[in-house]
This record gives C-alpha cells, structure tokens and sequence, in this order.
C-alpha cells in the first residue's frame, strides 16, 4: 500500500500531540510540585490538574502516530 498524504499528517499530527502532552505533563508536574512545597496548595492543585490531561494527549498521540503509521509487509 501506498502511505498517503492524509496518513502522513495524521501522523506528524500525532508526534505534536505527543510533544505538547509530554511539556504539558513536565510543566505541571515542576510547578504543580514545587509551589506545593513552598505551601501555596490552591495554585499547585490547579498545576497538578494538568498532568493527566498531559498524559491523555501523550497516549492520544502515540494511539495516532501507531494507527496512521505505514503498514509493513514482511
């Protein structure tokens, strides 16, 4: 089969997602932890909320790049 145009963007589509979960994730676990520690919990519940919504696009984007990825043939 041929990888078309369309499986190729969702694919690129798919590593972006990737990428924004995963500073999603990193920004909201650095934050979310440190200004916890420094005793300010209404701001670091707020950060910490956005780990697993950084986890959700990481995994979403890793389904996409799998799924729209070329079919090999062996």
């Amino acid at each position: 089969m041929v990888f078309h145009r369309d499986a190729r963007i969702m694919n690129k589509m798919g590593r972006i997602l990737m990428w924004v979960g995963a500073v999603i994730t990193a920004v909201g676990l650095v934050v979310g932890f440190s200004t916890m520690f420094a005793g300010n919990n209404a701001l670091a519940k707020y950060f910490l909320m956005f780990i697993p919504v950084g986890f959700l696009l990481v995994f979403t984007g890793l389904v996409t790049v799998v799924l729209s990825g070329p079919e090999r043939q062996e």
